[in-house]
């Protein structure tokens, strides 16, 4: 043992002094929407002193109502009793902690004993009365206890655990299963080396929790001990830090717990705050285990221990919802889990393949692309689809990929190549030996990615690459064949070269814009507050907010599809009886369809679940577990329900689209009428009496098995009552059967008639008293008995798989059930489009154009518009447009400081997007042709962790602009050139817009630079405009009496001065230094005059433009 002080565990901001004092637990901040779990959690204290009371658990043993007789031994001595304390984020207790962890300890155990006596002297509750006696035996009982405990929890935070001084998890020896050591680049972290001579120095139950624990080194064990789940070492230290329980025993062995019906609240907070759980469940119970070791002849103690396995992995990327433990209770947003393969194409550029899934419904997506230095399209992608979980190739990383990882602020895991990500041959070889060996049953997607059978095709390496990784930590979490069994791959393109892979003879046509990471940010067009997602989420289901994240990420360039939507649009919002009737069911659907679906059809396929370690496992609260499914599917029934009266709603409806999402194939449309099929289900069984007994029990004809298994037993209770009969005549009265389960059918006789028994009647028991009777068995009745208990079993079994057969039955339509899901969804965010509109003071449908072919014919007009994240009452509506006279597609904006120039360009860029989404904008009018791609240069930003100044990050974004940019692009550039000196910056910006007015993309350039104004005056392709302003004492020789008024109008023509000197004043500083500031200003002026003039001299200039800059030169003097 080491001798090496340690360093004391911080106590946890929820685990306060306070909760053990009042022994009354504060509501947890965590959102759990279960009520049932929350007070069968607090009951904790209450259950386990009947199991506990009056016996130590030594450390790996528990007492249990099934696991005492063979691994759990009990000491006598008392133990301290189990609590679950809840945890509260007040600022009192927070600051409580802060102290606690700054004290020593002999100072923390004196303020706990004054802050007693202070509680006594000072309370503030009204005291009940009570006899002297009483009294005297509070005040020496009550806070005693309440001491002795937070005495006893500071003496815990200064323990030294025994895990924390085990040799083979020091830093300096600490090895992977396989023993490698950090160093080594095959070094697993998720595993741990545990020599074989400390397993056999364990209890059983112990030896088999670190046997199991080195293979999941990177995961809280919630460890099946009869009806609890213990936590040990590590896993107890977060279970007292994170869940606010207490430590068990007095010992140095780290050990917590919580009973099972408490699963689900435990594993969602740890889930939530980024930690992975495992859940270890007993696969044996008692006799199952004696059985065992008599079969195989096994002994010793290691034997005779109930066997137990890691059922379930379950992190942020990875959570599913089938077992009943956990209800869905997670918000709208996709859990990606994204996997990353790549190669280096050269040092600064690299081929990435991608897949990423989202485990609540199972969608794949896969896809291979080469990108450009700054990594654009990898970075779009992150920002389209941000994942909860990245795996990534530990060894194979590009500097630049590394950067673009190390930024993300999500869980990582790496994987080590080959071994954990496989190369495509090797993924496609899995599939086809676990999944898909029927070449018919392969989807088209990886069917194209095949050159021949199983052999990857040329660009598609990379893709599978990263599928296998995805496939590899799926099945790492036992949980690739259920995620599999309700799969859809679809292949992944980025944006700006879908429709140029997919449809070669349309050059340079895609089939949305493309909206890039940098784009979506300076826009604010995703986030939970101020975006363009949040004003414009009024959709009521939880599918249909995840279909319009993606819309404005990704607008549709499809001039058909635009025009679809904009007349569904229009008709819900000129309807507004439809567009009630239609939100009012949405909004009753109460669940999330898609993920719902995904649950159903995880939990009836039988073959996802055959051999997997859950279907062994003995769980002990399975009637609440069966309430949940079964709640959950007749929520899902009662939405279809709701879901299949929309035909009938939309009958009269005239857009093509409306009816093409609503109306049946016979009346037009993709929409699924699944009436009589869920009918069929809901009367397969009571439903309301489910929901009471946890149990699905058949209808009549419902299950044939099931009416056979009952035929069988009524056949057989015939048989015990004419066998009775039989044996009525021989006795020769009156007989019934007595006893119960495997006593049942003794055939009880009067004692006079007794000796009428012949040999072949075994004598069973007797009753004494006044009426003495004999009760008998038979061979007759031993074979009735063996047969009912026989159809009895039968009967269990199959009730217990009734609820997932009719899972099964309903998920034989789950491909429908989708469609239907997919198009509620567009239903609902048609219809959130609608309200949006009828919530704005003005809106427009706007025209929309064919992408023009050739330069020089697209264009932008908007009038009046508002910019939708702003306040239409407070708000100056604004116009542009482009081309200004047929010519200039390039607007040169200046203007005052907080004049509205950026605010201009972003509502501009926000209403193209809503325009192609299909809604409506806050505008009086707008036309516009089809914007391929929008790029922004906003704002002024340095990137620490990629080592760039704001300067260099600038450049970045316009290299990314000049290379990407069509004439089909719209271009916001914000004062280009203003991080690096005048004439650098002032070239740079001259030569840019030269490059955009040539290219004749629709470009809004703002600027402070004057004398490039200057330079650009007269010239066709450049139109000049500025947000006006209203100037007071412009001529003063005082400055600082200058005021400027804010019109935030766009007009035409260039504004002569940036009036920097009036934001300054708004900035509060001092006047004196502004006045110098403006003498300084004046004088630099004058020198560049006089450099002017005198060129214009020289060179014989035009006589006219010298006077004009003379009389600049005299405003200058001071």
């Amino acid at each position: 043992m080491s001798n090496k002080k340690k360093t004391t565990p911080k106590p946890s901001p929820k685990n306060t002094l306070f909760s053990y004092f009042t022994k009354n637990p504060p509501k947890t901040p965590v959102n759990i929407e279960s009520e049932e779990l929350k007070e069968s959690s607090l009951k904790v204290e209450e259950e386990t002193p009947k199991v506990l009371k009056g016996k130590k658990l030594e450390f790996g043993k528990r007492s249990s109502l099934q696991d005492s007789s063979d691994e759990e031994e009990i000491n006598k001595n008392p133990s301290k009793k189990r609590r679950i304390v809840d945890s509260s984020e007040d600022e009192d207790q927070d600051t409580e902690n802060t102290d606690l962890n700054k004290s020593s300890s002999d100072d923390v155990k004196k303020t706990i004993k004054r802050s007693f006596t202070e509680c006594q002297t000072e309370s503030k509750f009204p005291t009940p009365k009570v006899s002297k006696k009483t009294e005297t035996c509070k005040k020496d009982s009550e806070p005693a206890t309440a001491e002795k405990d937070a005495l006893l929890m500071v003496d815990n935070l200064n323990k030294v655990w025994v895990h924390e001084e085990l040799p083979f998890l020091q830093p300096d020896k600490i090895r992977d299963k396989n023993k490698n050591r950090p160093n080594h680049p095959d070094y697993d972290p998720r595993t741990v080396y545990v020599p074989q001579d400390f397993i056999e120095k364990q209890t059983p139950a112990m030896a088999q929790w670190w046997t199991l624990k080195s293979g999941h080194f990177d995961c809280i064990f919630f460890f099946k001990v009869g009806k609890f789940y213990e936590l040990y070492h590590h896993d107890a230290i977060v279970g007292v830090k994170e869940l606010g329980f207490t430590f068990m025993g007095k010992d140095n062995h780290a050990h917590s717990g919580f009973p099972e019906s408490a699963y689900e609240k435990m594993a969602s907070i740890l889930v939530e705050r980024g930690y992975k759980v495992a859940r270890v469940e007993q696969t044996e119970n008692p006799a199952m285990m004696e059985e065992r070791c008599k079969r195989e002849g096994t002994k010793g103690k290691f034997a005779r221990v109930m066997k137990r396995e890691v059922c379930q992995i379950t992190d942020r990327g990875t959570q599913i919802f089938t077992s009943g433990q956990q209800k869905m209770n997670i918000s709208s947003d996709p859990h990606f889990m994204l996997t990353i393969a790549e190669s280096k194409v050269s040092p600064t550029q690299s081929r990435y393949g991608i897949c990423f899934i989202d485990t609540t419904i199972g969608d794949f997506t896969i896809g291979e692309f080469e990108d450009d230095q700054q990594c654009s399209r990898l970075l779009t992608l992150l920002s389209h689809y941000m994942p909860v979980l990245l795996l990534h190739d530990r060894k194979q990383k590009a500097q630049h990929t590394e950067k673009i990882i190390k930024a993300l602020n999500v869980l990582k895991e790496p994987l080590t190549d080959e071994k954990q990500m496989w190369n495509g041959q090797k993924t496609l070889k899995y599939m086809y030996e676990n999944i898909y060996s029927n070449d018919d049953k392969w989807p088209e997607c990886l069917k194209k990615m095949q050159e021949d059978h199983l052999k990857p095709l040329e660009g598609c390496e990379l893709a599978l690459k990263a599928l296998g990784g995805c496939l590899w930590y799926l099945e790492r979490n036992l949980l690739v064949k259920q995620i599999l069994s309700l799969a859809t791959f679809k292949r992944y393109f980025p944006p700006d070269q879908t429709m140029e892979v997919e449809l070669k003879n349309k050059k340079n046509y895609q089939k949305s814009m493309v909206l890039d990471n940098i784009t979506l940010s300076n826009l604010n067009v995703v986030g939970k507050d101020a975006s363009l997602f949040s004003k414009m989420d009024f959709c009521c289901t939880q599918f249909g907010k995840r279909l319009l994240m993606e819309y404005l990420c990704t607008p549709t360039t499809e001039i058909k599809e635009i025009r679809g939507r904009q007349e569904a649009v229009k008709e819900l919002y000129g309807n507004v009886e439809l567009l009630q009737d239609c939100r009012g069911i949405l909004s009753c659907l109460n669940i999330d369809l898609e993920r719902s679906l995904a649950q159903i059809h995880q939990i009836g396929n039988r073959e996802a679940m055959k051999d997997h370690p859950d279907s062994r496992a003995i769980l002990y609260e399975t009637q609440t577990y069966g309430k949940n499914r079964i709640s959950d599917f007749a929520a899902l029934l009662k939405a279809l329900d709701l879901i299949m009266d929309l035909p009938k709603i939309f009958e009269n409806c005239n857009s093509k689209l409306l009816k093409l999402i609503t109306q049946t194939k016979e009346n037009g449309g993709n929409f699924e009428n699944m009436s009589k099929e869920i009918s069929k289900i809901k009367n397969a069984f009571d439903i309301e009496a489910a929901l009471k007994s946890g149990f699905a029990v058949p209808e009549k004809n419902a299950d044939p098995e099931y009416d056979s298994i009952l035929d069988g037993i009524d056949e057989l209770e015939v048989e015990l009552r004419e066998y009775l009969k039989e044996q009525e005549k021989i006795f020769g009265c009156k007989l019934s059967y007595f006893g119960t389960d495997r006593k049942r059918y003794q055939i009880e006789v009067p004692e006079s008639k007794a000796k009428n028994a012949s040999s072949s009647y075994q004598l069973e028991s007797t009753k004494k008293g006044k009426d003495p009777l004999k009760r008998y068995v038979t061979d007759e009745t031993k074979d009735f008995l063996k047969r009912m208990q026989q159809l009895e079993e039968q009967k269990k079994n199959c009730l217990n798989d009734f609820a997932r057969k009719v899972f099964g039955n309903f998920s034989i339509n789950f491909s429908k059930y989708k469609t239907i899901a997919s198009l509620v969804a567009k239903l609902d965010v048609l219809a959130a489009f609608a309200e949006y509109a009828r919530n704005q003071n003005v809106v427009c449908v706007p025209e929309v154009h064919e992408m023009s072919e050739t330069a020089g014919k697209s264009l932008l007009k908007i009038e009046n518009g508002i910019h939708p994240l702003m306040n239409a009452d407070d708000f100056i509506p604004n116009g542009i447009d482009i081309p200004s006279n047929g010519k200039a597609f390039f607007e040169l904006i200046t203007g005052p400081n907080m004049g509205g120039k950026s605010t201009l360009m972003r509502e501009v860029a926000l209403l193209c997007i809503m325009a192609q989404t299909g809604c409506m904008v806050p505008a009086d009018s707008m036309e516009l042709s089809i914007v391929d791609r929008i790029f922004t240069r906003l704002g002024a930003n340095d990137n620490i962790m990629a080592n760039q100044s704001t300067f260099l990050v600038e450049l970045n974004e316009t290299s990314l602009i000049l290379k990407h940019c069509t004439h089909n692009s719209l271009v916001l550039l914000d004062e280009l050139g203003r991080g690096t000196s005048t004439y650098d910056g002032t070239a740079i910006a001259r030569s840019v817009a030269n490059f955009l007015a040539n290219m004749k993309c629709r470009t809004l350039f703002s600027t402070h630079y004057h004398n490039l104004v200057d330079s650009f005056y007269g010239d066709e392709r450049i139109r000049l405009g500025h947000m006006a302003c209203m100037v007071e004492n412009e001529n003063s020789d005082d400055i600082t009496k200058e005021n400027v008024t804010f019109l935030y109008k766009y007009t035409t023509g260039s504004c002569p001065k940036s009036f920097g000197f009036n934001a300054a004043k708004l900035a509060g500083i001092q006047l004196e230094i502004i006045r110098r500031a403006h003498e300084i200003s004046k004088q630099m002026e004058a020198e560049t005059l006089k450099r002017k003039i005198t060129s214009k001299i020289l060179q014989n200039g035009n006589t006219e433009e010298v006077k004009n800059l003379v009389a600049k030169f005299k405003s200058c003097y001071v």
